[in-house]
C-alpha cells in the first residue's frame, strides 16, 4: 500500500487508523488479510474524506442533536423524562415511560420491556430502578438510534 510520499507501507495485522470526529463511538479497523484484496482497495480509494459532514449511510448532513437543536425524541426527552425526574414527579415519569414503550421501533425488541419495568419502578418511586432502567435502554438502543432513526418523528 503506498505511503504519502510514494513508497510502500507495510500493513500491521489489527492497526487501528484514525476516526474521523463524524464517526465518534466508532473503530475502523485495517485487517491486514484483506488490505493486498482489490475489494479492500476499492473500497478504501471510494470512502468519503475525512472532512465530508454527513453521517454515515445518509444523503444528507444531520442538523438536529445538539443542545440548541434536539432531535424529536431527544427534545421529547428533556421536556417529559428529564424535567419529571428533576421534579422528582415519579407518577408523571411513569407515564412518560408508558409512552416511551409505545414509541418502540420494528426490531429494538428489548425497547418496549425495558420502559414497563422503569414505569413500574417509578410507580414504586424506586428512583435508582427507575435511572437503572433508563441507563439500560440508552446503552442497548441510542448509538442505533441515533445512526438509524435520529429524525424519526415522536407521536
Amino acid at each position: 500500500m503506498p505511503d504519502d510520499t510514494g513508497g510502500m507501507l507495510a500493513p500491521s495485522a489489527s492497526a487501528a487508523m484514525p476516526v474521523p470526529a463524524d464517526f465518534t463511538g466508532m473503530e475502523i479497523k485495517h485487517d491486514a488479510a484483506t488490505a493486498d484484496s482489490p475489494s479492500a482497495a476499492a473500497s478504501a480509494s471510494a470512502a468519503p474524506p475525512a472532512s465530508s459532514p454527513t453521517a454515515a449511510n445518509s444523503a444528507a448532513p444531520v442538523t438536529c442533536g445538539s443542545k440548541t437543536d434536539p432531535c424529536p425524541l431527544q427534545k421529547w426527552m428533556k421536556e417529559h423524562t428529564q424535567t419529571d425526574l428533576s421534579a422528582g414527579d415519579m407518577p408523571s415519569l411513569a407515564g412518560d415511560l408508558d409512552k416511551i414503550a409505545t414509541m418502540a421501533p420494528a426490531g429494538y425488541t428489548k425497547w418496549a420491556s425495558i420502559a414497563k419495568d422503569g414505569a413500574t419502578a417509578a410507580r414504586a418511586a424506586n428512583t435508582d430502578a427507575t435511572k437503572a432502567s433508563c441507563r439500560g435502554c440508552h446503552d442497548a438502543y441510542k448509538a442505533k438510534y441515533k445512526a438509524e432513526m435520529r429524525t424519526r418523528p415522536v407521536s
